[in-house]
């Protein structure tokens, strides 16, 4: 077993880096910091600062709860933390340590 950390970071559809989508921009910040398990997962109802944004059969919304969850080893996550905070300066933005489990490769 090895150590890592799980990052979790929460969005909102319609948040916006450099007028670019947040997710594609944090998953290209993920991507040249060398992370590799990167997944997305989209809210169907969320509360936040913003209030209650929900998804329901009378209306869709643009703005549904997007957490970006990442884990990796302790070295990549706090070299990558750094470059996320800086483009999300107001994104909440949990860690916490893991055990890294894997099968070894053959």
């Amino acid at each position: 077993m090895q150590t890592g950390i799980c990052l979790r970071i929460y969005l909102s559809e319609s948040d916006s880096i450099q007028h670019a989508p947040a997710l594609e921009a944090i998953l290209g910040l993920c991507q040249q910091a060398g992370l590799q398990g990167v997944s997305v997962l989209r809210g169907i109802e969320g509360l936040g600062k913003h209030g209650v944004h929900s998804a329901s059969f009378l209306e869709l919304s643009s703005s549904l709860p997007l957490v970006v969850e990442v884990i990796d080893t302790e070295e990549k996550i706090h070299h990558a933390l750094p470059l996320i905070q800086e483009q999300l300066p107001s994104a909440l933005i949990a860690t916490w340590p893991i055990q890294l489990i894997q099968k070894p490769t053959e």
